[in-house]
């Protein structure tokens, strides 16, 4: 401490006389080497967040000369027992936080892989999920496909747009005479036979078997009443009958009664019915036009690679002896499969092509498929004038199939 003492005065003359910062740091030095702390004297800490106004304050202090060395020394330490806090802080919330997404990242595994964790953390989510419904309806994030839904109505398949023909594109149906008919179709044939040439085909075994041995109905129209109710009950698009007023306003009620009215063939006693009917109607909905698939199975030549349809007809009708054609709004690669009876169908070329080439006229029968291309030909469908009720289903399937 002595020599402190007798050293440290001569220092700082000699440092107020050369006025450089070469001798503060010589003076910094030999304080530090030769000033200590005294054994029990500690200085207080500041927060962290003070530590750069403490930096600041030392700049400003020891760059005064005048002051004494012994404030500059104070500030430097308190800096420095800052900075090493601060590292010391940091680390400590690091480590905190490593922890805690260890911890989550082994409950979520563990939810996961685990069985028996996995069943319980599921059945208490449920449980938590049915608890939340009056406050939130999360019903139909639960059954919809998509978080997101693409543009348009929610939970209609959309159909593609119009194809616009050229002059050229006529040529394939002007030397068209009668509609080919096919049995035992393979792809190769469909595709060489109709789809090169946008021809409309006709496959006489397209419907695997009659009406009355249908794998899912057996002819018992009961049951299959009981299918169409459901369907007509979700909604529909492009609902036509003579049975209801405005049947696309219908309420539920009167839909249902009206399902009553469609008997499949004669009344008991061999009389014909006064009034022919007919329905007519679109599944629009990606439920129902699901529900179709399990209803009615697809052709045997519809190929693996082709998209499964994205809407469907169903067209009934019995004894509707009235000059009527109704034109459903198709569009794409159409399928015609008549279930039961027959059915009149008119094939006419579009507007641009209606002076090449001829309409064709088709009685389509039992168990037969038509198969055509809307970029070409307009679809037109009288209700059936027979005693026995003609059901007829349609899909509709994406062109570049």
């Amino acid at each position: 401490m002595n020599l402190a003492s007798n050293f440290l005065p001569q220092k700082r003359a000699a440092v107020a006389r050369s006025r450089t910062p070469l001798s503060w740091v010589v003076l910094r030095a030999l304080a530090v080497r030769y000033q200590p702390l005294s054994p029990g004297r500690r200085f207080p800490l500041l927060p962290t967040s003070n530590a750069r106004t403490i930096s600041r304050d030392f700049d400003t202090n020891c760059n005064n000369y005048e002051d004494s060395y012994l404030l500059c020394y104070k500030s430097w330490l308190r800096t420095k027992s800052l900075h090493a806090l601060r590292i010391k802080l940091i680390r400590e919330r690091v480590w905190k936080l490593c922890k805690v997404v260890l911890l989550c990242a082994l409950i979520a595994l563990s939810c996961y892989y685990i069985p028996v964790v996995n069943w319980h953390v599921t059945a208490i989510g449920r449980l938590i999920m049915i608890e939340l419904l009056p406050f939130w309806d999360w019903t139909p994030l639960y059954r919809s496909k998509c978080l997101i839904e693409r543009s348009g109505k929610e939970g209609v398949m959309e159909k593609p747009g119009p194809f616009r023909l050229m002059p050229e594109d006529c040529a394939v149906c002007e030397n068209l005479g009668s509609m080919p008919v096919h049995a035992n179709l393979t792809y190769e044939r469909l595709y060489s036979h109709g789809l090169m040439s946008n021809t409309p085909i006709i496959v006489a075994d397209g419907v695997a078997e009659p009406w009355h041995e249908h794998i899912r109905y057996g002819g018992v129209w009961s049951r299959f009443m009981t299918d169409v109710e459901d369907l007509l009950l979700n909604n529909p698009c492009d609902f036509q009958t003579n049975l209801l007023f405005r049947a696309p306003i219908a309420k539920p009620s009167a839909v249902a009664r009206m399902v009553e009215l469609l008997e499949p063939d004669v009344v008991s006693n061999g009389n014909e019915k006064e009034n022919g009917w007919f329905v007519q109607f679109r599944n629009c909905a990606k439920p129902t036009v699901k529900r179709t698939r399990l209803m009615f199975r697809k052709p045997y030549f519809y190929p693996a690679h082709w998209e499964s349809p994205f809407t469907s007809w169903l067209l009934l009708s019995s004894q509707y002896r009235a000059p009527l054609n109704i034109a459903p709004n198709m569009a794409g690669l159409v399928i015609v499969s008549q279930l039961r009876s027959q059915l009149n169908v008119t094939l006419s070329p579009r507007h641009e092509c209606a002076h090449r080439c001829q309409t064709q006229r088709i009685l389509l029968q039992e168990q037969q498929t038509l198969l055509f291309s809307t970029t070409l030909w307009n679809f037109v469908y009288s209700p059936s004038q027979l005693n026995r009720t003609s059901v007829t289903f349609i899909t509709e399937t994406y062109e570049n199939a």
